[in-house]
């Protein structure tokens, strides 16, 4: 009897350093976009394809948890998630992400980009996105810039009227994102903003708090804000930038090995969410225009970016990014 417990022993001892060394290492990955099936929404798609890249290129050893519709929280209470680690990836909007780096208020800034294709080669132009990971290493925050995405180009819309040019939107109460920078756009348009987390938009134009709100099409359609604020203008004013955090600790915990492979797989899912937004932004559009009692309007656009092409000179001088601008206009 005490022969077989010594050599029971010695079994479990000498099996305990293999089931180490394949310890498996879960990354949680936190999102607002909503989930749906088929995918309404770009990152959706980016991030699903993360998802399976990540445990087939790493054999299992890495693999990624995906939390959806801010079901851990609104991106901007996420980010202190982030820095604690109680998740490792964030997928953080420009304005969102500019509470922690400002230089990143930068992509709030209106027609900054001329479209996808535009906004697609920026952000793989090593100059443009080394300097901004370069000026998110020196926050020392405990978390990194691995990836750049985009959600969609963003259109305003309301519960009153038909909109096409900025004299028949001042007066409107516009949610925007908790940035001084969309303060001073919707303020210069002559609309009153005010502040609210996205997971709100859909009750706070329901209830009246506020009159309008502006995102992408297919997060107009996902979300089905058009159900409360039926009144679409196609001011594609700007691409929603998602600036892709992980957290040092986190990719500490990855085994060696694969951290490159984690890194490289953020920065191609950045382009995947990018192209998958383009194309669902094409399609989404004429759904949206087929839904009952949507008015979709096609805005004076030059209106609109005359009273705030600007402020691109402006803040870029603000923020020490002058650099990072003249990039983006270079291209």
């Amino acid at each position: 009897m005490k022969t077989w417990k010594l050599c029971a022993t010695a079994l479990m001892l000498a099996l305990a350093p293999i089931g180490m060394a394949q310890a498996q290492v879960v990354l949680k990955l936190a999102s607002n976009a909503v989930r749906s099936d088929p995918p309404r929404v770009g990152d959706q798609i980016a991030f699903e394809w993360l998802q399976s890249e990540l445990e087939s290129r790493t054999n299992g050893e890495v693999t990624l948890e995906i939390y959806w519709g801010g079901a851990l929280g609104a991106e901007a209470q996420l980010v202190q998630s982030l820095e604690t680690g109680v998740i490792d990836i964030l997928p953080n909007s420009g304005s969102n992400a500019a509470s922690t780096l400002p230089e990143a208020g930068l992509f709030s800034t209106s027609y900054l980009f001329r479209d996808f294709d535009h906004y697609r080669a920026v952000a793989n132009d090593p100059a443009f996105f080394d300097r901004l990971a370069e000026l998110q290493a020196a926050r020392n925050a405990g978390y990194r810039l691995v990836g750049l995405g985009a959600t969609g180009s963003r259109n305003l819309y309301n519960r009153t009227r038909p909109v096409a040019t900025p004299e028949e939107a001042a007066g409107l109460k516009m949610r925007v994102q908790s940035s001084p920078i969309e303060f001073r756009i919707w303020q210069t348009l002559g609309l009153i903003p005010t502040a609210i987390p996205s997971t709100e938009i859909y009750l706070s134009l329901q209830t009246g708090v506020v009159d309008a709100s502006e995102s992408s099409i297919p997060f107009i359609m996902s979300n089905k804000y058009y159900e409360v604020a039926p009144y679409i203008t196609l001011t594609n004013h700007q691409i929603s930038t998602h600036l892709y955090f992980l957290n040092d600790a986190s990719l500490q915990r990855v085994p060696e090995e694969h951290r490159q492979v984690l890194l490289g797989l953020l920065r191609e899912t950045g382009n995947r969410h990018i192209d998958a937004t383009a194309d669902l932004s094409e399609t989404m559009l004429e759904e949206l225009r087929a839904q009952p009692g949507v008015t979709v309007t096609e805005a004076d656009t030059k209106a609109f970016a005359n009273r705030l092409v600007e402020l691109q000179d402006e803040v870029a001088a603000e923020l020490g990014v002058t650099d990072l601008l003249a990039t983006i206009r270079a291209h």
